[in-house]
């Protein structure tokens, strides 16, 4: 999935980022970042819309479902009165009619079953999604050292265990040049790795 592809080079980068000895720090490439950080804010309602889409999937098949269930109970139903006489239901006639509402009632619950099975499965797949994606989220935010550890959004609040976050600081540092007549070096970002 996109996002994920996202984050992955996210972590990537960081990791391959030049460290600054003794203090914990990596530098970044500002615009490299914040490229990632757009790419990710793009295919995020991206992958949302497809989570929705499942739930929709969902409601869809076990209606079919239901629908086809009820139509062999009918066609059961149909049969029974095709057996019949005008006036009286013969012994054979009402036992295999027994028998073809049961077999009936026994496919509509096969397939009712099967369907939601099949949902189960779709709504799993987008579980695993979102508990990934939260991961490499808070793997790359841990990385980049902005987060405290006692600050929790919206979305970990929809978890009972959320994951440990690093404490750490941002600085906004300029390159000066030992020569006056240079201009100062571009902007980097000194960010707090988390790692030893």
């Amino acid at each position: 999935m996109e996002v994920l592809n996202l984050l992955e080079r996210l972590d990537t980068y960081l990791q391959e980022c030049s460290r600054l000895p003794l203090v914990g720090k990596i530098v970044v490439d500002e615009d490299e970042v914040f490229d990632l950080i757009d790419a990710l804010q793009a295919a995020i309602p991206q992958e949302f819309e497809r989570a929705n889409w499942v739930l929709k999937e969902r409601e869809q098949i076990l209606q079919e479902a239901r629908k086809e269930a009820q139509e062999i109970i009918r066609d059961a139903q149909s049969q029974i009165a095709a057996r019949a006489s005008e006036h009286v239901i013969t012994k054979e006639a009402r036992v295999q009619a027994e028998q073809l509402i049961e077999q009936a009632k026994a496919v509509a619950g096969e397939i009712h079953l099967g369907a939601r099975e099949y949902a189960d499965e779709l709504m799993k797949s987008v579980e695993d999604f979102l508990v990934e994606l939260l991961e490499r989220v808070r793997s790359n935010r841990s990385e980049l050292g902005v987060h405290k550890p006692q600050e929790k959004d919206d979305l970990e609040q929809e978890f009972d265990n959320p994951g440990p976050r690093d404490e750490a600081h941002l600085t906004d540092e300029w390159e000066d040049s030992e020569d006056d007549d240079e201009p100062a070096q571009p902007r980097r970002f000194l960010w707090n790795h988390g790692r030893d």
